[in-house]
């Protein structure tokens, strides 16, 4: 069995997690593993070494996973990332967890690189992974920005202009979508907020996440629209549900995630349409 090539530099941004979701100091974290001294914990958390097995068990266990998924990433991930680097290809996440049933079945280790490159080719092969004709966003790089897109629904020959800008917050695993200013559709596309209950749904707005370095399972959308009736602005924050497999509506405050050039476009539009009337 080959296992895959441990990337230190994610390894320590786990670690670093597990101990901050802790709230635990790094002296406080390295007492747990064994007595471990504050600069050991820091030398992890920089990546210039990782923690001897019975210390990773450790901290496997402090942070609800295993000592694989610490050192290669969820078997979600891996596939997703198998995929895209080797196949350059991207699938739908209810697609990605069927192929996951299926290797469980096989009694396919995950983290088994070579048998999982060969499982995948054979679908290569078989044709399984051929694009769907159905229609989903792709996001293209607003040309001199780092975090600025522009969505615009592939597979679909009656609209394939922009529907939406979009802000990639990676660090926070958000997106945040605001109709674009020139859309065809644009009234309809701000008075009506996507259904992401729907698995469909789920896989046109976030099929591409992976490319854009996107975390699905612990993504947010943050859709920016109107109330239909007063035009009033409305901006609603959906939360991927990793057991459901589906996004639900946070009731929160949406103060501290608002993205504010996006909400100062949406009140522009706000009055526009208001004029309208």
């Amino acid at each position: 069995m080959r296992t895959m090539k441990v990337d230190q530099q994610r390894v320590a941004k786990k670690i670093r997690e597990i101990r901050t979701d802790l709230g635990y100091s790094m002296a406080q974290f390295g007492e747990l593993i064994s007595n471990s001294p504050k600069t050991t914990v820091n030398n992890w958390e920089r990546g210039i070494n990782l923690p001897k097995e019975d210390k990773l068990k450790k901290i496997a266990l402090l942070g609800k996973t295993t000592v694989e998924e610490l050192l290669y990433g969820t078997p979600e991930e891996v596939l997703t990332n198998l995929l895209k680097d080797h196949f350059q290809l991207q699938v739908n996440p209810a697609f990605l967890q069927q192929m996951l049933v299926f290797l469980k079945q096989q009694k396919v280790d995950v983290y088994d690189e070579m048998t999982i490159m060969e499982f995948l080719q054979g679908i290569m092969d078989s044709g399984m992974l051929v694009e769907r004709n159905d229609p989903y966003l792709t996001y293209s790089k607003v040309e001199g920005t780092d975090s600025l897109y522009t969505a615009a629904a592939a597979n679909d020959p009656l609209d394939p202009s922009p529907r939406y800008y979009a802000y990639v917050d990676v660090k926070n695993n958000r997106v945040h979508l605001l109709p674009y200013t020139f859309a065809k559709r644009q009234k309809y596309l701000y008075h009506n907020f996507p259904d992401l209950r729907n698995q469909i749904e789920i896989d046109y707005f976030t099929r591409a996440f992976p490319m854009l370095g996107v975390d699905l399972t612990k993504s947010r959308i943050i859709y920016y629209g109107f109330e239909r009736a007063q035009e009033k602005l409305n901006i609603v924050e959906y939360s991927y549900n990793s057991q459901s497999k589906r996004f639900e509506v946070k009731n929160e405050d949406t103060t501290n995630f608002i993205y504010k050039a996006f909400k100062s476009e949406a009140s522009r539009m706000q009055i526009y349409f208001l004029k309208l009337k």
